[in-house]
């Protein structure tokens, strides 16, 4: 396995999976390289399949609830975690014996997923959340997941963050890919949510995305689906792999907040990540809401 320790400027490690220049989680599965580099080719999708998409810690968890509660028509928690329907953690075995519709997950961009998907132009979800909460978020799901083995500063992650010297790589990177994918493939079916408007306006998120997928709902419907995935309703009802995690650690469900970088960030640090944000993404004209 081309298990790999990507050391930053303060020589702390964090170790993830290189495969063929793409950096993953290492999911301890001793198949994982050989499932993801014929995950391509050979994952045969069907009709119904719904995927989901993003850049990790932007709402990957929260929607997928959704979703599968629009497909089932129920406003009720699944019992199994979102990993168990993950691209990237499957193999072609798994992935057959997934039961229809399969909502599916996954942080890879357009370019990487199965073929047979695209071609079959099955529906996508790409939500995409400020970066600067995601960098906190992310920092304490490396420091928190034992597979990681890591416990860098927030000063030296920030670092990293910036740099994309971690799995699934460079924010900016995946959301510049993204964006060029959806505007270069006007035909594909993509449906993009932004994290804060999900937490602004609820309600009306879950009612574009019900059409978007063609589920029928009411508005009683779409208010339980909003109350039942409250953060607070999802932290007490979902139990997510705690073995996965160092002990005194928040898990998956920290905090779900807009705006929590405000509290972490110095004024040199915010400075600075507006400074590479200008730099590398500022020109798309992306509607990111920093606060709310």
């Amino acid at each position: 396995m081309p298990v790999k320790d990507l050391v930053d400027s303060e020589g702390k490690c964090m170790t993830v999976l290189d495969v063929d220049g793409f950096l993953l989680p290492d999911f301890k599965c001793p198949s994982q390289e050989n499932d993801f580099r014929s995950m391509a080719d050979n994952f045969v999708a069907r009709d119904d399949d719904v995927l989901l998409s993003n850049y990790p810690k932007s709402g990957t968890h929260w929607v997928w609830e959704i979703i599968q509660m629009l497909s089932t028509q129920k406003a009720e928690l699944i019992e199994y975690s979102k990993m168990n329907c993950m691209l990237e953690n499957l193999s072609k075995e798994s992935f057959d014996s997934l039961p229809s519709p399969r909502i599916l997950n996954t942080h890879l961009e357009f370019s990487m997923l199965p073929k047979d998907f695209l071609r079959r132009k099955c529906k996508i979800v790409y939500t995409i959340r400020n970066p600067k909460d995601v960098a906190v978020s992310y920092y304490h799901h490396h420091r928190g997941l034992l597979t990681y083995n890591y416990d860098g500063s927030w000063d030296g992650y920030l670092e990293r963050f910036l740099e994309g010297n971690l799995d699934y790589m460079s924010w900016f990177d995946n959301v510049r890919n993204w964006h060029k994918d959806i505007k270069e493939h006007k035909e594909y079916p993509i449906h993009v949510i932004h994290y804060e408007d999900m937490q602004q306006n609820g309600i009306e998120e879950i009612r574009k995305l019900a059409k978007f997928i063609e589920k029928p709902y009411n508005e009683k419907l779409l208010k339980d689906i909003q109350d039942k995935c409250q953060f607070e309703m999802m932290q007490k009802g979902k139990c997510v792999g705690n073995i996965f995690w160092k002990e005194n650690t928040a898990g998956v469900y920290r905090e779900g907040k807009v705006g929590g970088w405000k509290k972490v960030f110095t004024v040199a640090q915010n400075e600075k990540f507006d400074k590479v944000f200008q730099e590398k993404i500022a020109d798309l004209h992306l509607d990111i809401k920093f606060t709310i």
